[in-house]
């Protein structure tokens, strides 16, 4: 039955107009946009080209040894590593029918730019996740289907196993791997582990080093493998897991969730291989809701806050600050709904995110596999290029600035990103193209010259399921 204050009369009703259209447009729902904080700016020199390498020295051998008297010291040295950047374009666009605008309920124009906005900072903050991320879970990955007694193993995903720094090929860079440069793996058969040496790679999608593709091994495998064995590589990031096991598919949905003896590991192992906290003293962790929500079920942490109802973290549901760690709620942390294809279980390179998102590798929503993110001081920069340079006495055809937007009254900044208000240049002069542009990269440092074999320490992930 309808309710409106209108007199309920068919006569009276029909010269009454309805469904007016309010004169505004409403903002939709934002994520925040977290993870580009995590990259340190640096701005590139002008004139040095589209890519640097970056390199880092590692520790030489303390010798505790006395020297013989009347013997010189021999001479040490140390082992050093390299790491590159490549300037990288990233953009879009949207156009605006002027005519249109004028006679819209709201500034179509305004939205339209509003909505580009928001979308250029989304895009990049992304990207910085992905890579971020990539390095966490770097080295990890499972076959992708049954094997016999072959030396071409097929993966789920390449991240970690295409480029190698070893003693046989380069010691400081690491570049793609071959019989001269092979990165050491371990691959579990049907009669047991098997060590091998990956030699080559091809992906299935040209150029791409993170997704699924082959792997060339320095020798066949002797029993072969199953569908989804574990292959981790000898330079794997630090993985944790609750309950253990070597892969994605150790974890049972429902059981292995988060706890603070989880965040203890993962805090410890930096610690181990002397990572250095972020400036303000703290390690930082980026989890997203249903992470926040399990770790509330860990009985430890029910402990620590016996009799404490009011406390922050149960007023405001948030973690804070903890075990030497500030946590940072994320609802843009790779999970089906923020990941191109993940509902599917999809990889697309459109969205180049290397971990898997379901246990077992089918898209059942109670497989969902969740990770908590932990970061440190100088994991991952960002290089970018001043984009006021494009500017010369040419000149440009309309309005170049930096755009600020507000979003349900939270202000969203789009650092270093330069919109584009191009001026109408078709026939009629009435078609605006709004755009945005970034120039940079960002590289996540490596650090496999100190500490232990892992390349990236200065990321830890533990991995859950729902």
């Amino acid at each position: 039955m309808d309710f409106s204050i209108i007199l309920q009369q068919p006569e009276i009703r029909a010269v009454v107009q309805e469904g007016i259209l309010e004169r505004a447009f409403h903002d939709g729902l934002f994520p925040r946009i977290l993870f580009r904080g995590e990259a340190s700016p640096v701005a590139w020199p002008a004139g040095v080209g589209d890519s640097m390498i970056f390199t880092a020295a590692g520790l030489m051998t303390p010798n505790m040894t006395p020297l013989r008297p009347g013997t010189d010291p021999t001479p040490k040295t140390y082992p050093s590593e390299q790491w590159p950047a490549q300037l990288q374009q990233y953009a879009d666009t949207i156009d605006t029918h002027m005519p249109t605008s004028m006679v819209a309920i709201a500034d179509l124009f305004l939205r339209n730019a509003h909505q580009l906005g928001l979308q250029a900072a989304q895009s990049l903050n992304r990207v910085v996740r992905n890579r971020m991320y990539n390095a966490a879970v770097s080295g990890h990955t499972v076959a992708d289907g049954a094997h016999g007694a072959v030396s071409v193993l097929r993966v789920k995903r390449l991240n970690g196993f295409t480029r190698a720094r070893s003693a046989a090929g380069s010691t400081i860079a690491f570049n793609p791997v071959s019989s001269t440069n092979p990165l050491a793996v371990t691959i579990l058969m049907t009669g047991g582990a098997a060590d091998r040496d990956v030699i080559g790679f091809t992906p299935d999608t040209a150029g791409d080093e993170v997704g699924p593709g082959t792997l060339t091994l320095s020798a066949a495998l002797t029993t072969g493998c199953a569908d989804r064995a574990y292959v981790l590589s000898v330079d794997r990031s630090f993985m944790q897991r609750p309950g253990g096991g070597l892969s994605i598919d150790s974890l049972t949905p429902g059981t292995d969730i988060p706890e603070l003896a989880d965040i203890r590991s993962a805090v410890a192992h930096l610690w181990t291989n002397n990572v250095p906290e972020h400036p303000d003293g703290r390690f930082h962790c980026h989890l997203d809701p249903v992470s926040q929500a399990k770790i509330f079920a860990d009985d430890e942490f029910q402990r620590l806050l016996t009799a404490l109802p009011d406390h922050y973290m149960y007023r405001q549901f948030a973690l804070g600050e903890l075990l030497n760690t500030v946590f940072f709620r994320n609802s843009e942390c790779p999970v089906p709904s923020t990941v191109l294809g993940g509902s599917t279980a999809t990889y697309t390179s459109d969205d180049p995110f290397a971990g898997e998102l379901y246990v077992g590798g089918a898209a059942v929503a109670a497989n969902t596999v969740h990770r908590m993110l932990f970061t440190a001081q100088g994991a991952i920069y960002e290089y970018y290029s001043d984009l006021m340079n494009l500017l010369t006495e040419v000149g440009v055809t309309g309005k170049v600035g930096e755009p600020k937007i507000v979003n349900n009254g939270i202000e969203v900044f789009s650092e270093r990103i330069q919109l584009i208000i191009r001026g109408p240049l078709n026939r009629l002069q009435d078609q605006v193209a709004t755009s945005w542009k970034f120039i940079g990269d960002w590289p996540a440092r490596t650090d496999a010259a100190t500490g232990d074999a892992s390349r990236y320490k200065r990321f830890v992930c533990i991995e859950h399921s729902e």
